[in-house]
């Protein structure tokens, strides 16, 4: 940092000693006194950054200003550590830390220019021509480089900083222990008047209380260890590297030198004369070929140099995908094209790729053999869905939803916009199945989907097997045939295959382990091991979140390793705060029973199909803050682990969907009154029904069918229906719903089962005594409302249906 610094040598040529910024401060000049050194500092001081050091004899003349100017340090401040490093000058001088400039300046022009004249006081000498030698404690001690405290204070590596010469200065005369009260000794009211608006203490100290320094506080603990400068150094990285820029041909170098692969330009000419750029990146086994004109991609070409067949026949659609990612849409400007979606596809490519040891290990041929294994247990789901009579004459789309979302998922690769292979197994709307072409690509772009992204990573400890290649995890019969099985439950049956024995090499040396076999040999096995990432992430309770690890057969992570940290909770957190985070600033008080209203208007259809808009005032209450956490990647070593996770997956996700069409994003806050309601002169039989909870008779309209109504206007008391739901997580997922229900109130309690399934618990419903003039409530069942909730997966929907039929 000290070979950063500009070193201003004091010599006969100003233009040499000060620089051409300094000297054009330094023209057009006119004034002679104390304020020329301030308006300098103006032009000169461009940053915050930056302090000066001052001298502080008098000046009298231009010559003498442009003498002292001569002599002005500049002193360069780390923004990351907030130290300083200074050059010291062969003159006395002393610093000025400048943390606000813009106050200083003026507090120090202030000062300056009434120092002009001189005060009357009483002075054993004379104050005209007075230089720091003649003050008492004008001269402090001359410092050896980097003393010890101010070495602390102010280097950012402390001891193992290159020596600097450090001047001491009255912000570290307390580090010293010595006074620095000469350095301003000016014996004027005024002066003494700016030191305090500047809130220094009477030794000079930088005591900055009154200065509005941020994060002051806690400079000493970022400064305390290496450890610590380190993390935060990898914080600022992560932070940086979230934003990938535009598509451009300077951030697509820029992407592949980040990610650590091979990357070389090419400039060609079209036969129509235009200048194109094709910048090959290239791996181990994996080379990416694109051809730019303007910073614009015209053809992305990918290709697989490995030797496995499994690999190289899905490349086509991963080229594909990674070329949707970087063309522009129609229409579409290349200002506003962003490089984030290629930047993730391409890295989790590029990351097997740099994890494979040639000879020995390829994670692309690794992933590819789980995935042939995923697609024989779904193609064994299909076969028996298409066999059972309940399925008869459903459609192939029906069939693939019900295997995803109710048996043992559906494997992809390089599919919905994401490269890789991923498990799905669940969906949004999933019984519900498009008619058209057109909501079917819709459906396909829209609707949201559950699913298990699968890939690799380095192998930090022992307690993960490593990866292992093979595309039969699987038996070909698929399942275990033993007469002595549970014949109604279904059991696969699974395989263990062999591990990766790498060569001894130099190459592999540091990419290999020993691992113990059975027979205690040891064979030397890869650093590497399979991991899930969770997409979208999962909140589970606390308890479930460990079954979660238990299925991988992986510790879970020590969560309270992170608590009390800085910028972490001091507590875990709760289901309801990771689902519906609380908003920023706002105090919680645990204790507190939480609500959470919100408001939506839902289209309705009533018996007639006849469309209307209705407005819905929902109320969430959390019965019990349960502590969860949220799950969004860990490691595994079989298929048969991710298959063991489905349900539980499932029946969080489903929840997940039920609180947020009724309470999240497709809602809003509750809208305040415009007019406040007025008291109105109420009777005393008004009083007695409103103490009863009893509603005045509305007098029923016959329906013309047309959506309006003979008589009395009744649209105002349909309007809005309010809906209360309590939550509570623990030991599973319940929901109690009450809703207005004709004169009377519904109360509905429902369980969520593992995979998604509803269960009525408690219901007043079906068991209600009013008239039932066409039957519909005798042949209505609980399944039958349970399943009806499943079609829908919306609270408000599902009151209003059966609001509307079962009244």
């Amino acid at each position: 940092m000290a070979s950063q610094n500009r070193q201003l040598k004091s010599s006969s040529s100003s233009e040499e000693a000060v620089g051409p910024e300094i000297t054009q401060g330094w023209e057009g000049r006119q004034k002679i006194g104390r304020t020329n050194v301030v308006d300098i500092l103006k032009s000169s001081s461009k940053e915050s950054s930056y302090s000066t050091w001052l001298p502080t004899q008098r000046i009298n003349s231009q010559e003498s200003i442009r003498k002292e100017y001569e002599k002005l340090l500049t002193v360069r401040v780390d923004p990351a550590w907030s130290t300083c490093e200074a050059e010291r000058s062969q003159h006395q001088s002393y610093c000025i830390y400048l943390s606000q400039p813009n106050a200083t300046i003026r507090s120090l022009e202030s000062s300056l220019v009434k120092m002009t004249t001189p005060t009357p006081m009483k002075h054993a000498a004379s104050q005209q021509g007075r230089t720091p030698s003649q003050l008492a404690a004008a001269t402090p001690p001359v410092s050896t480089p980097f003393s010890n405290l101010a070495q602390a204070a102010f280097s950012p590596r402390g001891p193992k900083s290159s020596p600097q010469q450090f001047k001491k200065s009255p912000a570290t005369s307390n580090l010293m222990g010595q006074s620095g009260m000469g350095a301003f000794n000016f014996d004027s009211p005024s002066t003494a008047a700016a030191m305090g608006a500047l809130g220094l203490g009477g030794g000079f100290d930088m005591g900055l209380d009154n200065v509005g320094v941020g994060g002051l506080d806690a400079l000493g603990a970022a400064l305390a260890n290496e450890d610590d400068k380190l993390k935060r150094l990898d914080t600022i990285l992560k932070l940086l590297s979230t934003k990938k820029g535009l598509v451009s041909e300077a951030s697509l170098e820029r992407l592949a030198q980040r990610i650590g692969l091979e990357l070389l330009s090419e400039e060609q000419r079209t036969p129509g004369g235009r200048k194109t750029r094709t910048l090959a990146i290239a791996g181990s086994a994996i080379a990416l070929d694109i051809v730019l004109d303007n910073n614009i991609v015209q053809s992305v070409s990918l290709a697989y140099h490995g030797s496995a067949p499994s690999v190289s026949k899905h490349m086509d659609a991963a080229g594909q995908i990674l070329l949707r990612d970087l063309t522009l849409l129609p229409g579409q400007s290349p200002l506003t094209k962003s490089l984030e979606n290629f930047a993730t596809n391409f890295e989790r490519l590029a990351g097997l790729d740099k994890l494979s040891i040639v000879p020995g290990l390829d994670c692309h041929e690794a992933l590819a053999g789980i995935y042939a294994s995923l697609d024989k247990i779904h193609e064994w789901d299909m076969s028996k869905l298409r066999e059972e009579e309940a399925m008869k004459g459903r459609s192939e789309k029906y069939l693939f939803n019900i295997a995803m979302c109710s048996r043992h998922g559906r494997p992809v690769m390089h599919d919905r916009d994401t490269v890789g292979l991923a498990l799905q197994y669940w969906k949004q709307l999933r019984f519900v199945i498009p008619s058209t072409d057109e909501s079917m690509a819709f459906s396909e772009k829209k609707e949201k989907v559950w699913s298990l992204l699968l890939g690799c990573a380095p192998l930090d400890g022992l307690g993960v097997p490593p990866v292992r290649v093979s595309d039969n995890w699987i038996s070909k019969d698929i399942i275990k045939e033993d007469a002595t099985l549970d014949t109604s439950k279904t059991i696969l049956d699974w395989q263990e295959p062999e591990n990766i024995s790498l060569p001894q090499s130099e190459d592999n040396k540091d990419a290999g382990m020993e691992l113990l076999q059975p027979d205690l040999s040891t064979t030397r096995v890869p650093r590497v091991m399979f991991t899930v990432t969770f997409d979208p992430p999962v909140v589970l309770p606390q308890n479930e979140w460990a079954r979660l690890y238990m299925y991988a057969n992986v510790n879970p992570p020590n969560i309270h390793s992170d608590l009390g940290q800085r910028g972490q909770p001091s507590t875990p957190p709760t289901f309801d705060s990771l689902l519906f985070p609380f908003p920023y600033g706002v105090k919680v008080d645990p204790s507190e029973c939480r609500a959470i209203s919100r408001q939506r208007d839902v289209r309705v259809f009533d018996k007639n199909h006849v469309e209307h808009m209705k407005r819905h005032h929902n109320t969430l209450f959390i019965y019990k803050p349960i502590y969860s956490q949220t799950v969004s990647e860990m490691p595994f070593s079989h298929p048969r682990q991710l298959l063991d996770m489905l349900p539980l997956l499932r029946q969080y996700a489903f929840l997940s969907t039920l609180l947020e069409n009724s309470f999240g994003s497709n809602t809003r806050a509750l809208e305040s009154p415009e007019h406040p309601p007025t008291e109105e002169t109420k009777t005393k039989k008004d009083q007695l029904l409103d103490f009863m909870d009893v509603k005045k008779k509305v007098t029923p309209s016959a329906d013309t069918g047309n959506g309006t109504s003979n008589g009395t206007d009744t649209s105002t008391a349909d309007s809005s229906t309010n809906i209360d739901a309590i939550l509570w997580v623990h030991p599973a997922p319940h929901i109690q719903i009450v809703f207005p229900m004709g004169t009377s109130t519904a109360n509905v309690s429902l369980k969520i089962q593992e995979g998604g399934v509803v269960e009525i618990i408690d219901e007043n419903i079906l068991s209600h005594q009013g008239k039932d003039t066409e039957g519909t409530r005798k042949n209505f069942t609980r399944e039958k409302m349970g399943k009806l909730l499943e079609h829908m997966e919306d609270l408000c929907k599902w009151a209003e249906w059966l609001q509307s039929r079962l009244a």
